[in-house]
């Protein structure tokens, strides 16, 4: 028994994997909300603890914002290798959100945050959250999920089922729409 034991220990010791999980949260007009954390901008949400699902985790730090959004489908995840382990990187999708703000502060004005648009995601978050960002947009477009290993596209275009359509898959209006609501 001591030796499963002494095993286990090993495993465990050599497979660590630090997993966190974020939510994309947009605006009607497509701009994504970022926080600010002392490393810089960042997508809600953070590190799973021990005790939760990484879906527990997006709902603390949505919470953290005074949101109380619905965590929706799972819409990309990354995989980043590192010596000792890795990270997986998951990012689920928290909808559209009403509003016209550009940015507000929460958790008792401890917290920044600000609407970004997708184009300018690059600019404001590290390569690894701007990778996983622009692979979520995609996958809400295409009603996909995305597969990444250290930010690059990790299931083959050839793999069953996984034919990317040619265009996005609502087309745009005329001008001229017949549907009132439409424009």
């Amino acid at each position: 028994m001591a030796g499963l034991q002494a095993l286990d220990g090993f495993l465990s010791a050599r497979w660590r994997h630090r997993v966190a999980a974020h939510v994309l949260l947009r605006r009607r007009d497509g701009a994504v909300l970022l926080i600010r954390t002392p490393d810089g901008w960042s997508l809600p949400g953070g590190a799973v603890r021990a005790d939760e699902s990484p879906r527990e985790t997006v709902g603390a730090g949505l919470r953290r914002l005074a949101l109380e959004a619905t965590v929706g489908r799972l819409l990309a995840q990354d995989f980043r290798r590192a010596d000792g382990g890795g990270s997986e990187n998951l990012l689920y999708d928290g909808g559209s959100w009403a509003t016209d703000a550009d940015g507000f502060t929460a958790d008792g004005g401890t917290l920044t945050a600000r609407f970004m648009g997708p184009d300018g995601l690059g600019e404001w978050l590290g390569s690894d959250q701007a990778a996983l960002a622009a692979a979520g947009l995609s996958a809400l477009e295409l009603g996909s999920v995305a597969e990444l290993e250290d930010g690059r596209e990790a299931t083959p275009a050839s793999a069953p089922g996984n034919i990317v359509p040619p265009r996005a898959l609502m087309p745009s209006l005329p001008e001229t729409s017949p549907v009132l609501s439409a424009r």
